[in-house]
Order: C-alpha cells, then structure tokens, then sequence
C-alpha cells in the first residue's frame, strides 16, 4: 500500500510540473532569500508528505508557494529548482538519496557519496537496487563517486543469489572510487557508450562482476579490483563480461573498442577472468594482474570470441589450480568471428608443464609474440587446431 502511494505522490509531482510555471516567472525557489534545496530537502518533504511522521524542524523553508502548507506543489517546485541548477554536485548519505539523486541526475552533474554503507531492499528496473536511466553528453558527463576515495562508499545488495548492485542505462558516465558488493551481478552497463568504471571493487557476486553490454562501446574499467565472483552461478562467474553470447536474445552485441586495463582480478573469479564475446571487435584487455586460485567453472583465463581483440602486457598466476589449461582460448562461436587477434608480452605461471599460452579452435585466428611461460617449456607455448591459424612473431 506505502509502495503504491509513493508512486500516485510521484505521478502527482511529475503531472503538476507539466502546468506549473516556470520559478523565475513567479519568483518562488529561485528568490536568492530562499535556500538552496539539496536531495536530502526534496527526501525530507517526499517523506513528510506521503507518512506525515518525519520530524520537522522550525526553521525548514519548505512552503515554496507561501499558501502556508507543505503539499506536492512545493514538492514540484522544489524539484524543479534543484534540476534547474547546472553542473550540481549531488551529496547523498543514505540508500533512499541515492536512488533519488540517480532518478533525478542530468548530464553534468556529479553525485557525491558518504562513507558508509547503502543497502535497502526497494529494487527497480531490472531488480537493481541503485539505478539510473539518463546519459551524460561528451562534454557533460555524469559522475558518480565517493566522496572520500580512500574511505569509499559500498553499494550493498543482500545476498549473492538476488538482484543488481548498480545499474547504469544511458552513455557518458564516470563511475570511480566505488565498492560493490553482496548481489547476483555487480556493475551493469547497458547502452553506456563513452563509459568509464575506474578503481572500483566488486567481489561477493552470485554471477559477473562488471558487464559491458547492449552496445556499450569506447568504456573503459581501469584500475578497478574483481573477486570472488559465481557464488551462485560459477558458469556465468566472470570478473570481467564484454558483450553477449550469441543465444542471447533482446540486448545490442555490439561492445566494440573498450579497454579492461590495470584491473586486479581474481582469486575467486569462478570463471573466466575476461570473457570477450562474439559479435564484438577491438576490445583491449592490458596490464592487468588475474589470480587462478578458485576458477571452477573454466580452464582458462581469458576467453577471445570477437574480432581485433588485443591481450597484452598481463600477468597471470594459476596458484597452483590445475583446472587452468590454457592461459588465452581463442574461439569462433559464429563465423567470421574470433579472428585477427593479438597477444603478446603477457607473463603466464601455470601449475604444470602441460597447458598452452594460447589455444586456438577452428574458424578463429591469433598473431602472438613475446610471451612468457613459467615454467618454461617451449613446446607448450601455442596449440592452433585444424582449421585455425595461430601466427608467431
């Protein structure tokens, strides 16, 4: 019943903004004797108006249209001053500013996040609990970050079987400084071009922790640390998911030309460390460290489907996990897919003297040089199956 009363007050508001004027045109909220209303005010009245039980202090300047009542229009009012500001930078300190901050954000602004844990069991679209649906421009991007980077905010679900942490539907995003945690998935981007998710931690996930995905392009996840993912799922427990696989239905494949570099992953990734899909060319995986101890549900540490792809300059320990076979497994799922790709000065400890650097299957193809088996074993560096090329330089 509270659930279905909060969305008629929301209707409400958003109805009532559509025949209001404009504030400078009545004078009200913009009034430079009036204050400035932060997403704490616009939770304040929201909740004082649909239970009537919030405390309310004397001097609280909350009766924007002076009638001598708080009501929807001066909640209208209200929010229409605070998304009239340009370039706001959004604090919020609880789950219930959050959402409401990510439901009302516009391009350039920045959301600011305390210390301190946000959990709630009120899920949206697609049952995440932090949710947001806008895109940011080239020159106004939208940042969400912590507001103490060396004591991040943690963005909590409740259990690793049920729902998405954070989810971002729109482009142009700057998401830094974040921890993620206790859901089924962590960080989602859909249709979030121009993206970039940087020195975040995601671990205690039911499935992938960061997925790029329905045509999110040019992203970049730089520096961020993933681990102890596929608590629930190990199958689909990568750290790191670019694109979709070819069975899936209703989402762009198209996650061309993004960047995985710096990043952290594993122990504990139950499944591949990096999973670049079919359908997807010019992603580049880089300097990156990937630990192997826990990875049940896969034999190697990235797994190349797509076009273009680039693996360079990381380095990867089994930790002694002889389910590890290959380091790169290079893969044409769909034809003309898993072809021209590159990898090279990456470092590889294994647990025996048996697995391959890189293995190729047929339809696909692979340029390597420069790579580095530990232990040493010359004969063990490359595996090309009939039908595929793997090309030594």
């Amino acid at each position: 019943m509270k659930r279905k009363l909060i969305l008629n007050m929301l209707s409400i508001t958003s109805a009532l903004a559509m025949f209001l004027p404009s504030l400078k045109s009545i004078g009200y909220a913009d009034d430079s004797e009036r204050s400035v209303y932060t997403m704490a005010d616009i939770c304040a009245l929201q909740d004082f108006l649909l239970t009537k039980d919030t405390d309310v202090l004397i001097d609280h300047d909350y009766d924007l249209n002076d009638d001598g009542i708080w009501n929807a229009v001066d909640l209208c009012f209200m929010k229409r001053q605070f998304s009239a500001a340009e370039h706001r930078t959004i604090s919020v300190s609880n789950s219930q500013e959050l959402q409401m901050a990510l439901a009302e954000v516009q391009p350039g602004d920045t959301i600011l996040l305390s210390p301190g844990t946000y959990q709630t069991d009120q899920s949206g679209k697609s049952a995440s609990f932090f949710c947001a649906q806008v895109s940011g421009t080239e020159k106004l991007p939208i940042t969400l970050k912590s507001a103490v980077p060396e004591n991040p905010a943690v963005l909590s679900g409740n259990e690793s079987s049920k729902n998405i942490v954070l989810y971002i539907i729109g482009e142009y995003w700057n998401i830094e400084n974040l921890i993620c945690c206790n859901a089924k998935k962590g960080i989602m981007l859909d249709q979030a071009s121009h993206s970039v998710i940087r020195n975040a931690v995601v671990y205690h996930i039911g499935e992938e922790g960061i997925h790029l995905r329905d045509g999110s392009s040019e992203c970049q996840v730089l520096n961020c640390r993933v681990y102890d993912t596929g608590l629930s799922t190990p199958q689909y427990g990568e750290a790191i998911y670019i694109g979709s696989a070819k069975s899936t239905t209703g989402y762009s494949y198209e996650c061309h030309n993004n960047l995985v570099s710096g990043c952290i992953l594993g122990p504990n990734v139950a499944a591949e460390h990096v999973d670049v899909k079919e359908y997807t060319t010019g992603n580049i995986i880089e300097n990156c460290v990937m630990y192997g101890g826990g990875m049940t549900a896969t034999d190697s540490f990235v797994d190349i489907k797509g076009n273009h792809v680039v693996v360079r300059g990381n380095t990867c320990d089994a930790q002694g996990n002889t389910n590890i076979t290959d380091a790169f497994q290079v893969r044409s799922q769909v034809d003309g897919w898993g072809i021209d790709n590159l990898v090279h000065g990456n470092t590889v400890t294994f647990a025996g003297e048996t697995e391959y650097v890189v293995r190729s299957w047929r339809g696909s193809s692979c340029t390597v040089y420069d790579n580095i088996r530990q232990p040493e074993n010359p004969s063990m560096m490359y595996r090309a199956y009939s039908g595929s090329t793997i090309t030594e330089q």
